[in-house]
């Protein structure tokens, strides 16, 4: 009985035990999460909502006594700075300074205040308006008739706070994006002559949070000593219209309250702001906080939390046991790594046992390709064996011809002498033993050599003509891949015209690419002809072993291929009855490497 429960138990995929375990392990999770959403819903929301808006005013206090403490400090910096109070004093008395001393002044105390402003994300602009004739420098030094264009101008008192402006300083630079609040500080000499007008300014919003916010469940503003109500243009006739209801709020001090705004219940907080000069307040439908409060309860999250924790654990510890044999496979699959040659268990009818009985596939296919790459490098062996043969008997061919040379040379018969030395040459480099690259120097060697000879067949004579810089003559190329292109050129371009011409290769540099011609200004060919000749280029089925015309092409460009890459090889142009060009392009990098 244990042994078929054991066989049907054997039959479930593991994907199969995998997917029961998941979806067993979320229904539970899923109970668990359902029963504590209901038991946290029956608790009072308004309370939590409550202490976390008593938590927000606090947070908003604490941000406001920073953007205040801020914009103190930069006020103290400047007013306090003799640098910058001397130089004001100085040119209200119409002392003459120096190119010098403004030039020191505008680079060093003037930067610095502009350093201020640009460093620290509260602060707006820092500005002083100088009574006196003075060069302006934006954006912090500027005359004081610039203030009769400030809405606060002559409203202002003595270091104190001008709440809710625009930037309006400069007639043509407006700024109606931003409103303001200030800090306000006349700067005095020893005599109580006003020197300046400093402005320590700040984005409202960083002191009433949230004022641009168009909420119709929230609302943020500030009540001025004249119970005037600041907030945005956007807020500001919707809560004009309920400011009798908002005054009565301020009896509240620094309070938050369950109230009724608009006849719908609010929490109403309060915060006095004594160095503003007024009161902030902050109105909020408890409606949407209570509805936002059900849709993100801590103990509901740290429910979640623990359950997926348990959750986890289960599926690491089930997973683990179900992976068991799996661990054994990989173990397995190591040793075979390391060069054992083992065959893995294949009983069962599940992936693993499937997977398994593909790696002993691939272990068997590995060995017989083992062994077929050994007898590979065996036949290797005795091909080079037998290339090293001939090539010996190469050698004793060269020798001949050598003597050959001598017994013409005795005799004085010369061009026959010549004729040996360049065939002895052309025979010596065809079998010199060479892993298949050659310097382009040799290549050109081997080349004259070849229509040296041939000159001796024509009636006219073929010259080489050479375009190199030196430094390309170590160029490294495969062996035997510029003589097919001249041969080309003599018997299918010059042999037809039968009269003295030339032969002309040239070698440029373009980008990473080195490019090789060989030209000729033979008969050249149609564009039909041409274009059929690029075609079996470009298709091996139609360069036939047994076809002359374009196999040698063909050949030369392979091997470039194979040597660089896919991306390099040969070009064709020609023009009949005036020339054909062939191009050999290779990379610049390859010729490097070698």
């Amino acid at each position: 009985m244990n042994d078929e429960k054991k066989k049907k138990k054997s039959h479930l995929s593991l994907g199969q035990k995998v997917t029961s375990l998941i979806v067993s392990t979320m229904v539970f999770c899923a109970m668990l999460w359902t029963v504590v959403m209901f038991v946290n819903m029956a608790r009072n929301a308004k309370d939590n909502a409550l202490i976390e808006e008593r938590a927000f005013i606090n947070s908003v206090q604490s941000d406001i006594n920073s953007v205040e403490e801020v914009c103190n400090l930069a006020k103290q910096m400047i007013s306090q700075n003799a640098s910058i109070v001397g130089y004001m004093e100085a040119v209200k008395s119409g002392k003459d300074l120096s190119t010098v001393e403004k030039i020191d002044f505008y680079n060093t105390e003037l930067a610095h205040i502009d350093n201020m402003t640009n460093l620290n994300p509260y602060l707006y602009q820092l500005r002083l308006f100088v009574n006196a004739d003075v060069t302006e420098k934006k954006p912090c030094f500027y005359r004081i008739d610039r203030l009769e264009n400030m809405t606060w101008y002559g409203k202002y008192q003595d270091d104190s706070w001008v709440m809710n402006y625009y930037d309006t300083a400069f007639a043509d630079g407006t700024n109606h994006n931003t409103k303001l609040a200030g800090l306000i500080k006349n700067i005095y000499d020893n005599h109580d002559h006003l020197l300046a007008v400093l402005e320590v300014s700040t984005d409202i919003e960083n002191l009433i949070p949230n004022f641009y916010k168009t909420d119709n469940g929230e609302w943020n503003f500030f009540v001025n000593e004249k119970n005037q109500i600041v907030c945005s243009d956007e807020n500001e006739e919707f809560l004009k219209a309920h400011k009798e209801e908002i005054l009565t709020y301020l009896k509240y001090k620094d309070e938050s309250n369950y109230l009724s705004f608009m006849g719908e219940d609010a929490i109403v907080s309060t915060m006095d702001m004594d160095s503003l000069k007024g009161t902030y307040v902050h109105i909020a439908l408890t409606e949407k906080m209570v509805q936002s409060y059900y849709r993100s309860q801590i103990p509901y999250v740290l429910v979640v939390i623990f359950s997926m924790i348990v959750f986890s654990g289960l599926v690491i510890f089930l997973i683990r046991h179900i992976f068991k044999r799996f661990n054994t496979l990989t173990s397995s699959v190591n040793r075979i790594k390391n060069g054992e040659h083992i065959l893995l268990p294949d009983e069962g009818d599940d992936e693993i046992t499937d997977m398994a009985r593909q790696i002993n596939d691939m272990v068997r296919s590995l060995e017989k390709l083992n062994k077929e790459t050994v007898e590979n490098e065996l036949l290797m062996k005795n091909t080079e064996i037998k290339a090293l043969q001939n090539q010996i008997n190469a050698h004793f061919m060269y020798n001949v011809l050598e003597t050959i040379k001598m017994l013409a040379e005795i005799k004085e018969d010369y061009e026959i002498s010549d004729a040996v030395t360049s065939l002895g040459e052309m025979f010596r480099y065809s079998v010199k033993w060479s892993s298949g690259m050659v310097e382009l120097k040799e290549e050109i060697k081997y080349i004259r050599n070849y229509l040296n000879l041939l000159n001796l067949r024509f009636d006219y004579e073929i010259f080489l003509s050479l375009n190199i810089p030196q430094e390309y003559m170590k160029l490294k190329i495969p062996k035997m891949s510029l003589q097919p292109l001249v041969e080309n050129s003599v018997y299918h371009g010059i042999e037809d015209i039968a009269e003295d011409t030339y032969i002309y290769i040239k070698v440029y540099e373009e980008g990473d690419v080195i490019s090789i011609e060989v030209s000729d200004a033979g008969v050249g060919m149609s564009e039909e002809t041409l274009q059929m000749l690029r075609n079996r280029l470009n298709s091996v089925d139609s360069v036939s072993e047994d076809s002359d015309h374009g196999r040698a092409l063909y050949n030369v460009m392979q091997r470039i291929k194979m040597y660089f890459g896919p991306e390099y090889g040969i070009e064709i142009y020609s023009k009949e009855g005036i020339y054909t060009k062939v191009v050999i392009q290779i990379p610049k990098e390859k010729e490097k490497e070698e």
